[in-house]
């Protein structure tokens, strides 16, 4: 049925065909109105009644729910892509493609996401264009398919010269341009012209004027972010008339873009931040960046006008429901309420001890270096043997043999990996032959990993089929000789080639590229040592997240516990940031008011250190945070009983001042409208643990007295988190004794007697001193009884109620035993669950509660770390040397084709 107006009838097909020629003259640069007036020619009831069903195509995209999008004003109102149309011929070719391999929902979710991205950009057509936008996506979750989509869509609609600028390595640009072949420019061949092939990165060709003056041709370079590559592309498209670079619209894409692209104050890292700069200075050129990781991306300053910041808008990507994240592994951080039993991930984390990772940790001197010969310590042996294991139980599991990877990264630096693989192809060599020799002895230590780790994490948690160890033992030998030890870094040769047709069983040894972007499938086991400066790859570590499908229960990580204390911290810091971005959509914010949110995060006084060449001052804001107490002195009474004596003194005066223990609306005990010079004394009096990274008492007063200057936080609620029963009790100078929670520590094997508690505030505590419940909050809230609630909506709840800005302190008083009855010396370490706690006196937890600032300047300012500046230099050069090769390369690759 066509669309009528009383006026002669038009078909479904002379709509959609008008509807697509006006998109086409948007996409050119024009406005609507302006489109419809050049149509003139056209029976005028046609075009109307096309505009509308124009209007509502955009629409339909821009209204889609999932994925979410930040955008600036202009951006938003400027919407003008109306998805694709009939003519078009990369994306109908690849989405077939696409669907023959995901499910229709996935596909439908990677058609939506990419056209949001399109409309949001500006039409290719428009006079200038310096678009900046970021796509925010998973670790190892499609990405690719994503920006590929996009690339699609971008030529479709008249993109003429398309940049995808991959990782610094060979490895991971060759992986790309294998994929953009396989997908994008073989089944399309006739209207690209690829400038880059798997074997050869970008060097001078066919000058440039003839190749972008055609409009009917589309060019494709897949480029690594290297000096010497950058600089000839710059080069080559300068070579351009003026008048074709006026008119050809340039569509950058920074896959990984916060590796290399962001100008952290390093020569090679400005370097290619000015050369991608100097790239987006043609007059048409739009710049979106692809990353797992947000931190880095949202760290650069907003107001620097030609910096790659992304003013124009931010997109979320929906998280994939089979996605194992971070969450999966390392836990959650709390319960919603104090009763609720914590998630603290999977079972699949094993320590390295302070030893091992000396042992494989190479020496930063040359010289040592020459000297060092690293062996093959425990852990390491377990993780190689554990590789086997998983290797053969997969193979029995699937019937058939799929690609198996391992992971060993013990340092950035190339000259330790040839050593390490040494260490470990020996080592595999010994073990391949006890296998093939069947020593009775060697099967018994593969028999009993297999049986403690199955025990550990089982196979039916999963639905997948438990496995006998002697069903496994005879595939054993056959995996052990499938085994490759390959190297992956700028000087090795070794290539990592996952075809379908052959596939690879790998212990991959590297650095920098196996951190980042590289895809290794069939991850089942990685062993994890870390240079202790690198805190702002971490998240991008995360190899071993992704989709497992099938052999979930045998993945296992081995690292130290301080790499995975930051692990966690860091997966925390990123689900909020993410959870920040959502918010300011639903605020109708725009992506330059973020950064300040993020850089301030009492968390990010971890990671900005590693983007800081030396000591600085950096900033924070406790503005609608939460910062707890979790590391206590477990073994030294004086230092706990300090802190029962502050908080017994803080009552006693609070009392003596008229106040009264049950003054609050709750039912616990607490004070209301304390004020704020009580908690200040009190905080003086308070001892927090040295290590403690994100309660800073000086930056916390300093907060506190800013606030306060401004007229918020001058009262507070004090709230004494009691649990509803418990035997055992404490005298704070209460009318009756407090009752005492029961809290156990994380294993983490350490001799300075720290016992860290994970976290004491549960999310609900944010109210505790309201008498509300969480379905009253849901409801005033208008959420659905299965939403989440997260602290930031209970932040929501609160400040609609509450007219002045209180803080909340609540305080937690834990038992010194958690469990009373069990005898400290019969007590197995339970390795990487929670272990009794067995403090020398009762424990006093704190969290602070602070409501959203009302004063843009109560930022507080701390001193960062220093990054180990012997270690980034050893890393530059290695960087220097990796371009330097590059650079020879090139000029190799221009000889061959002149």
């Amino acid at each position: 049925m066509g669309f009528s107006m009383g006026a002669p009838e038009y078909s479904d097909s002379e709509l959609e065909k008008m509807a697509d020629t006006l998109a086409t003259l948007v996409a050119g640069g024009m406005t609507l109105q302006g489109a419809q007036t050049a149509l003139a020619h056209a029976p005028e009831g046609l075009v109307h009644a096309a505009r509308v069903v124009y209007e509502k195509r955009l629409n339909l995209i821009k209204e889609i729910p999932d994925p979410e999008f930040l955008a600036d004003r202009h951006r938003k109102v400027g919407f003008w892509y109306a998805g694709p149309r009939q003519d078009d011929v990369v994306w109908p070719t690849l989405k077939s493609r696409l669907l023959q391999e995901l499910p229709e929902a996935a596909v439908e979710g990677v058609d939506a996401a990419s056209s949001k991205v399109i409309g949001l950009g500006s039409p290719p057509g428009k006079e200038s264009i310096s678009t900046r936008g970021l796509v925010l996506g998973y670790v190892q979750s499609g990405k690719t398919t994503n920006f590929m989509s996009v690339v699609a869509k971008a030529a479709d609609v008249g993109y003429r010269l398309i940049i995808v600028l991959t990782g610094t390595t060979e490895n991971l640009r060759t992986q790309t341009q294998d994929r953009i072949n396989d997908y994008l420019i073989e089944p399309c061949s006739s209207i690209w012209h690829p400038l880059t092939s798997v074997d050869l990165d970008f060097s001078v060709t066919t000058p440039a004027d003839a190749i972008l003056s055609n409009r009917a041709m589309r060019s494709i370079a897949v480029v690594k972010k290297n000096p010497s590559r950058l600089r000839r592309l710059h080069k080559w498209i300068k070579t351009a008339s003026a008048t074709t670079r006026q008119d050809c619209p340039i569509l950058i894409i920074d896959d990984e873009a916060d590796q290399a692209s962001i100008d952290v104050g390093n020569k090679r890292q400005s370097t290619i931040n000015g050369l991608i700069r100097d790239l987006l200075a043609n007059p048409k050129a739009a710049y979106i960046a692809y990353t797992a990781t947000p931190f880095a991306n949202l760290l650069i300053d907003p107001s620097v006008e030609h910096d790659l910041y992304p003013r124009d808008f931010i997109v979320d990507l929906p998280r994939p429901d089979n996605y194992f994240g971070a969450e999966r592994i390392f836990g959650q951080l709390e319960g919603e309420s104090l009763e609720d039993s914590v998630d603290d991930g999977l079972d699949v984390v094993r320590l390295i001890s302070d030893l091992e990772v000396d042992e494989v940790r190479p020496p930063r001197n040359k010289t040592l270096l020459e000297q060092w010969s690293p062996g093959v310590p425990d852990a390491m042996d377990a993780a190689i043997r554990w590789f086997l294991l998983a290797t053969a139980a997969r193979r029995l599991r699937a019937g058939k043999i799929a690609h198996s990877s391992m992971l060993i990264h013990t340092s950035m630096l190339a000259g330790a990996h040839e050593k390490t693989a040494e260490a470990v192809v020996d080592h595999l060599d010994g073990l391949r032959a006890e296998l093939v020799n069947e020593a009775a002895t060697a099967l018994d230590v593969f028999r009993d990993l297999w049986e403690s780790e199955s025990a550990r994490v089982t196979a039916d948690s999963f639905g997948n089929p438990p496995i006998a160890f002697d069903d496994l033992a005879p595939h054993l030998i056959e995996a052990s000789r499938a085994t490759k030890v390959i190297v992956d870094n700028y000087q090795s040769n070794d290539r990592l080639e996952y075809d379908k047709e052959h596939p690879q069983t790998a212990i991959v040894i590297g650095g920098n590229t196996l951190s980042r972007g590289l895809t290794l499938e069939g991850l089942t086991s990685s062993y994890f040592v870390r240079a202790s400066s690198a805190y702002d790859t971490l998240l991008q570590m995360g190899r071993w997240f992704g989709y497992r499908v099938g052999y979930e229960d045998l993945i296992r990580i081995w690292m130290s516990s301080e790499l995975k204390n930051w692990f966690f911290m860091l997966s925390i810091v990123e689900a909020e940031i993410r959870e920040e971005i959502q918010v300011y959509e639903a605020e109708g914010k725009t992506p330059a008011e973020l950064p300040v949110k993020i850089r301030t995060h009492p968390q990010m006084s971890v990671t900005s250190a590693a983007k800081m060449r030396s000591a600085v001052k950096a900033q924070v804001s406790y503005s609608g945070r939460r910062v707890q107490t979790i590391m206590f002195n477990e073994d030294d009474g004086d230092w706990l009983k300090n802190n029962i004596t502050a908080t017994k003194n803080l009552f006693g005066r609070l009392i003596s001042a008229g106040h009264d223990e049950h003054e609050l609306e709750a039912t616990r005990r607490g004070f209301r409208d304390v004020s704020a010079d009580e908690i200040l004394d009190f905080l003086d009096d308070y001892k927090v643990h040295d290590a403690a990274k994100s309660i800073d008492k000086d930056a916390i007063r300093r907060y506190i007295e800013k606030e306060r200057a401004e007229g918020d936080l001058k009262r507070w609620d004090v709230v004494l988190m009691e649990p509803v029963n418990g035997d055992q009790e404490l005298d704070l100078g209460l009318g009756g004794k407090v009752r005492l929670l029961r809290r156990r520590k994380l294993y983490i094997p350490s001799d300075d007697g720290t016992a860290n508690l994970k976290a004491i505030a549960s999310t609900s505590d944010r109210v505790a001193d309201l008498g509300v419940g969480l379905d009253f909050i849901r409801k005033s809230l208008n959420l659905k009884p299965t939403d989440k609630i997260t602290d930031r909506k209970l932040l929501q709840f609160r400040q609609l109620r509450e007219t002045e800005r209180k803080g909340l302190l609540c305080i937690y008083p834990i038992a010194k035993q958690s469990d009373p009855d069990l005898d400290r010396s019969a007590l197995e370490a339970a390795e990487d669950r929670r272990v009794p706690l067995f403090a020398a006196a009762d424990v006093i937890g704190l969290c602070f509660m602070f409501p959203d600032s009302r004063n843009p300047r109560s930022v507080v300012d701390y001193v960062a770390a220093k990054v180990d500046a012997e270690y980034l230099e050893a890393l530059e050069e290695e960087l220097e040397a990796a371009d330097e090769l590059d650079e020879a390369k090139a000029v190799e690759d221009e000889l061959v084709k002149a």
